[in-house]
């Protein structure tokens, strides 16, 4: 009899070295394709923040020679234009002389050419010195006059074909201007030195397939920038109040917008101080041809002036999410060995006295979601003293066998 329970036991503790052999198989199976695939993500990303930069700095640089371009022409069509005015205003000049001169003898007309061609020369050089000093400021007449010119204040802001309730302004002394804004590309982190590392060994651990993975994010076309459009007021007696009042209105049920943040999380309306900004958005159902979207408004002020920046930013207005509650403990086998007998119904003074044997899969108590682990407790007679039953949210089941029924059970 003793010798088939000590076989039991042997057995038993066999089965359980195996299964515990066979779980850190896998789970290190498990560990080696999490760490390779997060050195690919890691390299697949590094390529993206490179390839975003080299795309920044090509833009930047191709609007600098743009800029520079521009003025070298502006300069030179301005000289040649005052050196042609100049030009006809001396040949006008010298012909009436050389007329007069052609009278008196063929002396006085060539001596009015050489006049006349000094003349020229140093009105050339002169509108050339002009276009060179106008060049070196920075083109200032050329941004004066690239000046938008005010506009009518809107009642309706066009968004997307959507028409919006516009800022209610009025008054002589306000000026409103209608501009085109270039958004500037999201700026990423560059890649850790740990991260890069691991990009190292990534190369030699996957093989071909994160350069192929690479290859294919190159042929990918680049993003169209669209200019977001800006309302411009200046000359506002009261900006913050005129602010608040609207976000007050554009925030009620019939105008759909809320108070959101830059990851469009609706957040509580802001206090109105002399300065400051606040973003209004609203989503917008798919209508027709008309694809699914999100209206949002920039409001920023200062003591004078305010803009409203209008924009369809990627994402959906959403609420915050609720706050977990704390769930019980979770409880395992340690804790089971830890209890004195008589909270289990058991006789003794220790639980060494005992054997705890987990079984295979899971098991659902009535009116607990949470599935739960059966262990089978066995005496020093290596007979079954009870069947108890753990939960994934800490709570503690006997079997009761008379009844057929289980029966909860407290910790402390």
């Amino acid at each position: 009899m003793k010798q088939d329970k000590a076989e039991k036991i042997i057995k038993k503790a066999e089965q359980k070295a195996q299964k515990a052999a066979a779980q850190v198989q896998v789970a290190s199976k498990k560990a080696e394709a999490a760490a390779k695939k997060q050195a690919a993500q890691a390299e697949r990303k590094a390529n993206r923040i490179a390839k975003k930069a080299e795309k920044k700095a090509a833009k930047k640089s191709k609007q600098a020679e743009q800029a520079t371009r521009k003025a070298q022409m502006a300069a030179q069509k301005a000289a040649e234009k005052k050196a042609k005015a100049v030009a006809k205003v001396a040949a006008k000049a010298g012909g009436e002389e050389g007329g007069e001169d052609g009278k008196k003898g063929g002396k006085g007309k060539k001596k009015g050419k050489k006049k006349l061609l000094l003349i020229v020369a140093v009105l050339v050089l002169a509108a050339a010195g002009t276009g060179a000093f106008f060049f070196l400021k920075g083109g200032d007449k050329e941004e004066e006059e690239a000046l938008p010119e005010p506009i009518v204040a809107p009642a309706e802001y066009l968004l997307n074909g959507a028409h919006i309730s516009a800022l209610p302004v009025w008054g002589e002394g306000v000026l409103v201007y209608q501009e085109e804004v270039i958004p500037e590309p999201p700026e990423e982190e560059p890649a850790k030195e740990e991260d890069q590392a691991k990009d190292g060994q990534s190369e030699s651990q996957e093989g071909e397939e994160p350069q192929e993975e690479a290859g294919k994010e190159e042929e990918a076309p680049e993003e169209e920038i669209v200019p977001l459009v800006l309302y411009r007021y200046e000359g506002l007696q009261s900006p913050k109040d005129l602010i608040s009042a609207y976000t007050a209105l554009m925030t009620t049920a019939d105008a759909g917008f809320s108070t959101v943040d830059e990851e469009l999380l609706r957040i509580d309306t802001p206090e109105f101080s002399d300065r400051g900004s606040v973003q209004l958005a609203r989503n917008v159902p798919a209508e027709g041809e008309t694809e699914a979207c999100v209206h949002s408004l920039l409001l920023s002020w200062d003591t004078t002036s305010c803009t409203v920046t209008l924009d369809t930013p990627d994402g959906r207005v959403h609420d915050p999410k609720p706050e977990k509650t704390p769930t019980a403990p979770s409880r395992g086998l340690s804790d089971l060995e830890a209890l004195h007998p008589s909270k289990l119904g058991l006789p003794g003074e220790s639980m060494e006295a005992y054997e705890l044997m987990p079984q295979e899969g899971s098991v659902l108590i009535a009116g607990n979601p949470s599935p739960c682990m059966r262990v089978n407790i066995y005496g020093e007679d290596g007979q079954i003293a009870g069947s108890f039953f753990l939960s994934g949210d800490g709570h503690l089941y006997k079997l009761d066998d008379t009844r057929n029924a289980v029966v909860e059970l407290e910790w402390e």
